[in-house]
């Protein structure tokens, strides 16, 4: 049987990983939530941090927490079942960016795993999100249209998929 998670494979060191969330995990990111997700999250749907947080966590089938190797929880990540489509997310801290060389593979597994059970992969990213469009790029997905008044707040965002291939 594949291991759920990085840290339950035989010989995995502690470092920087991710593991199933818990509840209260959402309390500990939400005060120190980067600038460029706080924003996009209040452009899309009007929520402070700990609303999103929480939301996304109880809407999501599937929900991990990035813990940086000195053990805070730096970031959130799942997929909320959309129905025909799986809707993908992240919310992270400012520490988030420390973790990238070791979450970046992680995430492209996790990534492949999902798309697996969703053959297609759908959400919106604020334009501004210069972090998180990278990282969505690095996964494998694509920019397909920018939506010039998109959410509460009416911004540009970009609607993006990835959409699994051999179908």
């Amino acid at each position: 049987m594949k291991a759920l998670y990085p840290s339950d494979q035989q010989g995995y060191s502690m470092g920087h990983h991710y593991r199933k969330a818990e509840f209260l995990d959402c309390r500990e990111i939400a005060p120190l939530m980067r600038s460029q997700d706080v924003t996009e999250i209040a452009y899309s749907n009007g929520l402070e941090p700990l609303e999103a947080l929480q939301g996304s966590y109880n809407a999501s089938e599937v929900c991990n927490s990035i813990i940086h190797e000195d053990g805070s929880v730096v970031g959130m990540f799942g997929v909320a079942n959309a129905g025909i489509f799986g809707s993908p997310w992240l919310l992270g801290t400012d520490k988030i960016i420390e973790t990238r060389n070791e979450f970046i593979p992680q995430a492209k597994t996790w990534v492949e795993e999902m798309n697996s059970i969703y053959p297609l992969l759908l959400n919106f990213v604020h334009v501004d999100n210069t972090v998180s469009k990278r990282w969505l790029k690095s996964l494998g997905f694509e920019f397909i249209k920018l939506d010039k008044e998109y959410g509460v707040g009416k911004q540009p965002f970009y609607q993006f998929v990835r959409i699994k291939k051999n179908v």
